[in-house]
């Protein structure tokens, strides 16, 4: 289990981003040293204080026998059940020790004896080398902010003791600790400010990367944009101007006498294929316009029902002939707008023209408008065999052709929507397309309050 967590952690450090990496490291960086100077630290405190313990067992170990060598000289020696220093006392014993204090030279040592209950004392020349070979080990302690060694000589029915303050033992140590704790801590600056700038530097480059890699994908997106334009362009200009050269040739050699009655109708193929040619490189200028920004409206106040009826009527001989109804229902509130109107008819045309190429026989065509708060709403809905919802979005780009090129049924360019959609927005309206699959669509674009009159009472 442990194993497989931390291979897994690998993997994830390994798959991670090189700032994330070199985080890690200079964190580590930081880290483990602090970790590794607090574990010797305290490993030298406790060597300390054991130093200190033996130290303090070696003077009380001495103190005891030169206090049990004056007990043989038949010397009273001044003890204290409580411990207190001898300092306190007074007599020859005294003045012995205070002696023996100052020869052993050992400041901030405090020094006492206890006396063992039920002992036998020491007699003046009495042999005592049996008793002494039975004195205790040291006895150590570590606490209350003291450390202190107590020997025992049972055979002068003394306990020496030998005591220091942690502060005054530890004292080296703590120098020490402070001046490598600063060590550490300016080294702890350097390297955070190290790594800061090795962190920086790398996400910076990071996120050019990023951005590179972001332009190349548009730059690829643009290329394969340009490749299904030109691709698109040459089919479209190709078919209608084939169209007329042929035509045009046939009547200009007389293929079929010098007076046919095929050659009127040969001339308005020719003059079909050359209206849908202008019509087709007209709508690629006006794109070509508006994604450059130098197509400039030309407001007016607009007649919506009059613009709307001249719409209407452009395509309805063509609606009559597939069995498709057209009607209108405009808002009664609503008489005018202020827009370019050579435009606003472009963006209406584009629309009903769609909706009659995909409304199947016997379907429904409706143009409608109501208020809002957002402005004026203007509505093109048909019944016809509609889009999926995840090609909305394809329709709406240049040269966008749901079907493919191979099976398409219906002529058109791709360019309807995307420019109907950008001629509203130079207006200041939004555009919006909903629709599904042989369940019609409906197209919808509002226009600013600011662009709307109200019909007066």
């Amino acid at each position: 289990m442990a194993f497989d967590m931390s291979r897994g952690w690998f993997l994830k450090i390994r798959t991670s981003k090189l700032s994330t990496r070199i985080t890690i490291v200079f964190v580590a960086a930081f880290i483990l040293p602090w970790g590794a100077y607090a574990w010797l630290t305290m490993t030298e405190r406790s060597e300390q204080v054991a130093r200190t313990e033996h130290h303090l067992a070696s003077l009380a170990a001495a103190y005891g026998e030169h206090a049990t060598s004056l007990m043989r000289l038949g010397v009273a020696v001044p003890t204290d059940k409580a411990g207190s220093p001898l300092s306190n006392l007074a007599g020859r014993g005294n003045e012995e020790l205070e002696a023996f204090r100052r020869a052993l030279n050992v400041p901030g040592v405090r020094f006492s004896l206890r006396r063992i209950e039920n002992a036998a004392t020491v007699s003046a020349g009495e042999n005592t080398a049996e008793t002494v070979t039975a004195d205790l080990t040291p006895v150590l302690n570590d606490s209350n902010g003291t450390i202190s060694a107590e020997v025992d000589r049972p055979a002068a029915g003394i306990v020496a003791i030998a005591s220091q303050s942690e502060d005054e033992a530890l004292k080296d140590w703590r120098s020490r600790a402070v001046s490598e704790a600063w060590g550490f801590f300016l080294r702890s600056v350097f390297v955070v400010a190290v790594g800061g700038f090795f962190v920086h530097q790398v996400r910076r480059r990071e996120a050019v990367e990023v951005e590179l890699l972001a332009a190349k994908e548009l730059a690829e997106s643009a290329s394969r944009a340009k490749s299904e334009f030109l691709a698109n362009m040459s089919h479209e200009l190709r078919t209608p101007l084939n169209a007329i050269i042929g035509f045009s040739e046939i009547i200009k050699t007389r293929k079929f006498g010098p007076a046919s009655e095929r050659y009127p109708d040969y001339a308005g193929d020719i003059f079909n294929s050359g209206t849908h040619l202008l019509a087709l490189i007209n709508d690629i200028l006006n794109l070509s316009k508006l994604e450059a920004g130098q197509l400039v409206l030309q407001d007016d106040n607009v007649d919506l029902a009059t613009s709307v009826a001249a719409c209407v009527s452009l395509v309805e001989m063509q609606a009559q002939q597939s069995g498709i109804q057209l009607s209108v229902a405009l808002d009664s509130d609503t008489h005018a707008i202020r827009a370019d109107e050579r435009r606003i008819r472009q963006v209406l045309i584009n629309l009903l023209s769609n909706a009659v190429k995909f409304t199947p026989e016997g379907g429904e065509i409706r143009v409608s408008s109501a208020r809002r708060d957002s402005g004026l709403a203007i509505t093109v809905s048909d019944t016809g065999i509609g889009i999926a919802p995840e090609d909305i979005a394809k329709a709406m780009t240049p040269f966008g052709q749901v079907e493919s090129k191979v099976r398409r049924k219906y002529e058109g360019t791709g360019l309807g929507l995307p420019l109907a959609k950008q001629l509203v927005e130079l207006h200041g309206g939004t555009f919006s397309v909903e629709s599904a699959l042989n369940a019609g669509t409906t197209v919808t674009f509002v226009l600013p309050p600011e662009r709307v009159l109200c019909r007066c009472a």
